[in-house]
């Protein structure tokens, strides 16, 4: 199932990676899976890596030093790579000051990594998990839908209950 204007985020990162970070780091770490898994090809294919500059950081509300110190959080935990635009490794602020253009990209495991790459809009592929929507449209009662029609119906009983008990004092 394929959710147009939505980004897939690891369930490992909300699983077991997001209680150990810091806020910063869990806001730049969403802004790399923005631009990297958020973004596909006509094809289906995400992006492997995208050049962010640090201004770019700095939009989801964080200080300079906030977003430098989030990348370097990320980075101890593995959870990023930060690489030149040849492909070498730039894991301290100074290298990454120094580099015209700086590529992140997001670590996943294999089995999610194949997953991100290879989902596509099949039509033909049956549905594992229903929305939530449809699980709230089994639970929906059009009977109890309408709050006005509710109270109506409570109002009718009690005086049909009021009428039993003035017909019993007779």
């Amino acid at each position: 199932m394929k959710l147009n204007n939505t980004t897939a985020v690891p369930n490992v990162f909300f699983d077991l990676q997001m209680s150990q970070l810091s806020g910063s780091a869990i806001r730049v770490y969403l802004k790399i899976v923005r631009n990297t898994i958020g973004w596909r090809d006509p094809s289906g294919r995400i992006k492997g890596r995208d050049w962010i500059a640090h201004s770019q950081f700095e939009k989801v509300g964080l200080s300079n030093r906030s977003v430098t110190s989030a990348i370097e959080e990320l980075l101890q935990k593995q959870l990023i790579t930060v690489t030149d635009y040849i492909g070498n490794s730039l894991n301290n602020p100074t290298e990454r000051k120094k580099s015209k253009r700086v590529y992140y990209s997001i670590v996943v495991d294999n089995v999610e990594k194949i997953a991100f790459q290879t989902e596509k809009n099949d039509q033909n592929k049956p549905q594992e998990l229903r929305t939530t929507k449809e699980t709230f449209l089994q639970n929906y009662n059009a009977e109890n839908a309408n709050p006005d029609q509710r109270r109506i119906k409570e109002i009718l009983e009690q005086e049909q209950r009021k009428q039993i008990q003035r017909d019993s004092w007779v």
